[in-house]
């Protein structure tokens, strides 16, 4: 089974990420969230680091804060194209509640093609 490009490597659908939401929305929402994101995260983000078209579209640009993601790099280093084709995912590196599950849904639709 292969996955829409724009479930990201974690698992959640792009389209409900803040950064993919407002990289389509324009300058004002990327403003805004790297505001939350420099509040929330304690590290300081400019619209520039929100903009992002999804980690696995082909050619596509990453936020800031996915470009370094200790996600990313696991699955790449494990040459799996997302978490979901991982035997131990979701593992520690996965904190994020919407992430746990879209993995854990996304590894029963994968074990229904087998």
């Amino acid at each position: 089974m292969k996955f829409n490009e724009l479930f990201g490597i974690c698992g959640p659908s792009c389209t409900t990420c803040q950064a993919y939401i407002a990289t389509r929305s324009g300058k004002e929402a990327l403003i805004k969230v790297a505001e939350e994101w420099t509040k929330a995260m304690k590290r300081t983000f400019t619209a520039d680091d929100i903009i992002c078209d999804g980690c696995r579209v082909e050619g596509g640009r990453k936020s800031a804060y996915c470009a370094g993601c200790n996600i990313l790099n696991c699955a790449k280093s494990k040459g799996h194209e997302m978490c979901a084709y991982c035997e131990s995912a979701p593992c520690e590196k996965i904190v994020a509640p919407p992430a746990i599950e879209a993995i854990k849904e996304q590894k029963i639709a994968l074990s229904k093609q087998l």
